[in-house]
């Protein structure tokens, strides 16, 4: 069986199979709505769309975020550098990190959206 581990903030949060995924305890037990779980579940279904062959691979953790972030924060909103981050991402359910890692990268010309 194909075990994907899955590594957000220099921890082990998750493993993914190409079917299904095993949250750690720490976010099985948060509330549907936590955005570090809505975000880590995000990147275990990239890794299902990796090991279906839906996605290029290989897995990385980078392109897991970055495709999290792509399904959590409309491109647009990064384009207004007046927007408070800390806000828009309590707005969007992002964790509060990630709003200006995706303005950084798209800043940087790196695109949200996988290769």
């Amino acid at each position: 069986m194909w075990l994907q581990p899955i590594t957000y903030r220099g921890r082990t949060v998750a493993a993914a199979t190409r079917e299904r995924f095993f949250l750690a305890d720490e976010l099985e037990g948060r509330a549907p709505d936590d955005p570090e779980r809505t975000f880590v579940i995000l990147m275990c279904a990239y890794a299902g769309d990796v090991a279906r062959g839906l996605l290029p691979g290989p897995y990385t953790h980078a392109a897991a975020r970055r495709y999290a972030r792509a399904a959590l924060i409309p491109s647009e909103l990064l384009e207004r550098p007046a927007l408070d981050t800390h806000l828009a991402a309590a707005g969007l359910g992002v964790p509060a990190a990630e709003f200006p890692a995706a303005r950084a990268a798209h800043r940087n010309g790196r695109p949200l959206d996988l290769p």
